[in-house]
């Protein structure tokens, strides 16, 4: 089942902005940038060392299950953030961070002073980030300056100061982006998912929360997440920091001290850093009973030449985690439950969807409304192929986004909510969770990874839970007697004829995007 067809180029348009830029001058000023010349060291992930404390700690979990991989569900934001520092706190021989966004928050502030305090006592520190966001380059420097730490870029603009020129004027290449997410400790844990490192993605955000999922896995599967890292650290588009920096100051004693004191004040005085002392799994941890599931696992990622295509519609099929997840997908018998908060199928994917649903298969899909959507283009043009699915019989459910909502939080998410989690669930057998979003995007233009685990057990109990919260948490989609959209609150009983929760601007600009030629940068 092929989600996604290839499109003829269109208009460039990004995903991550509804903005368009007139820029045919500044265009025809700048031209086409170069990739950064650099000359780096090639390293490689430290094997695990049955030495080490994560080592000992997951030794018993092992023996008792060879040649298998244990794996726990990182629903919760504060657990998925607990589990990071307690991977870093940890770890005595290696940390591998690999991440798309990494915020400048409370949360992210916090996990590099731990980072940071890792390297001190000797640990060895690689950190892979995207360089779609903006951050302070001299910031990053001076930790990288720690003998200890190494920090890259991936995929760097070479203009560091006006990045928007430099975006136009290299298009083509710095439209691609590394979505990956990873974290691997000791070679002996690892936690890989949909979560970036940010307030928003750890429950730590009071006005918007993620919902969203990782795994916490050890065993058979972490070498393979550890050589994933390997191949990105060591492609051509991964750059020191230090190549994109002149004049790399280290961090002073007085810089350590005043970093000190702010991230004991936040831990002292933090309602949520305290609250993190109440988390049930920190005594699951110290008793060693952390409820783990045992399965035959496979990593699956892009390679990071995606990056490198002069155009997404000409690359190589080799290697392109479509599809391997579309072969998969070819397998389905009976149902697939699809959560994707960006979930962009093609007309002709739309179509193998709706083949699949009348020729028996149960599929339920579960995405952002248009008020929970943070990008009101993704929605308009996903809102193209609503009909074609329901009159298929595809179920269709959209996330909510009221305050109203319960406080327990889930993949779903809670408070003013938007969903942030890529899974994917065949057969009730075989799970995906990664950093794959159901869009042209995430098939031919950033990289992505994700683990499946053939696991009933888990996939029975993810769709009870699941299917237990879609009335509290999410809008019901059916077509109406005059064969319209309608949205149904199952709680509330009410129908609602427009998308829910929006203004008419909203509802229009999410309308007019679905007119534009941007379906392939979506």
């Amino acid at each position: 089942m092929l989600l996604f067809r290839r499109v003829q180029p269109s208009t460039p348009f990004l995903k991550l902005s509804s903005i368009w830029l007139l820029a045919c001058t500044i265009l025809a000023l700048t031209g086409c940038a170069k990739h950064i010349e650099q000359e780096k060291e090639v390293m490689y992930s430290i094997p695990a060392n049955k030495h080490t404390s994560l080592s000992k700690y997951a030794a018993p979990y092992i023996t008792a299950h060879p040649d298998k991989t244990g794996f726990y569900p990182l629903g919760d934001g504060q657990e998925a953030y607990f589990m990071r520092l307690a991977m870093i706190y940890g770890a005595e021989k290696s940390l591998d961070i690999q991440y798309y966004i990494y915020r400048d928050d409370s949360t992210s502030s916090l996990m590099t002073w731990y980072l940071y305090q890792a390297a001190e006592r000797g640990v060895r520190v690689r950190i892979l980030l995207d360089d779609m966001q903006a951050r302070n380059d001299a910031a990053l420097a001076k930790i990288a300056a720690h003998p200890n730490v190494e920090l890259r870029l991936f995929n760097p603009f070479e203009n560091r100061s006006m990045r928007a020129v430099g975006f136009l004027g290299d298009f083509n290449r710095l439209n691609r982006r590394m979505h990956n997410k990873a974290m691997i400790a000791d070679g002996a844990f690892a936690i890989i998912g949909g979560r970036n490192i940010g307030d928003e993605y750890f429950s730590a955000n009071n006005n918007v929360e993620f919902g969203d999922i990782d795994l916490l896995l050890l065993g058979k599967v972490i070498p393979d997440i550890a050589h994933q890292f390997d191949v990105y650290w060591n492609s051509e588009p991964a750059t020191p920091v230090e190549h994109l920096v002149g004049n790399v100051k280290p961090i002073t004693k007085a810089d350590l001290d005043a970093w000190k004191e702010s991230k004991l004040i936040y831990l002292t005085r933090s309602d949520y850093a305290k609250s993190l002392k109440e988390l049930p799994v920190i005594q699951r941890l110290m008793e060693h009973s952390l409820p783990l599931y045992w399965s035959n696992a496979k990593l699956s990622y892009d390679s990071p030449n995606k990056v490198n295509a002069d155009n997404p519609t000409n690359q190589s099929d080799d290697g392109l985690l479509l599809h391997k997840i579309s072969a998969v997908l070819k397998q389905t018998e009976n149902s697939l439950l699809i959560i994707s908060p960006y979930f962009v199928p093609t007309e002709e994917g739309a179509k193998a969807l709706a083949n699949a649903a009348r020729q028996g298969i149960d599929i339920t899909v579960i995405t952002n409304s248009l008020a929970s959507n943070d990008v009101f283009s993704v929605h308009g043009w996903y809102a193209k192929r609503r009909k074609i699915l329901l009159d298929s019989g595809v179920k269709l459910y959209e996330v909510k986004v009221g305050q109203e909502q319960d406080k327990k939080h889930s993949w779903l998410g809670s408070s003013r909510t938007s969903l942030h989690a890529k899974v994917f669930i065949i057969d009730q057998y075989k799970t995906f969770v990664g950093s794959y979003n159901f869009d042209p995007r995430s098939a031919y233009l950033n990289t992505e990874m994700g683990v499946f685990v053939d696991s009933p057990q888990f996939a029975e109990q993810s769709i009870q839970a699941i299917l237990s919260s879609l009335k509290n948490t999410t809008y019901r989609l059916k077509l109406d007697n005059d064969g319209d959209i309608a949205w149904v609150d199952d709680i509330t009983g009410k129908q609602y004829n427009t998308e829910p929760d929006t203004s008419i601007w909203l509802r229009f600009g999410a309308w007019f995007s679905g007119l534009l030629p941007i379906e392939k940068h979506l």
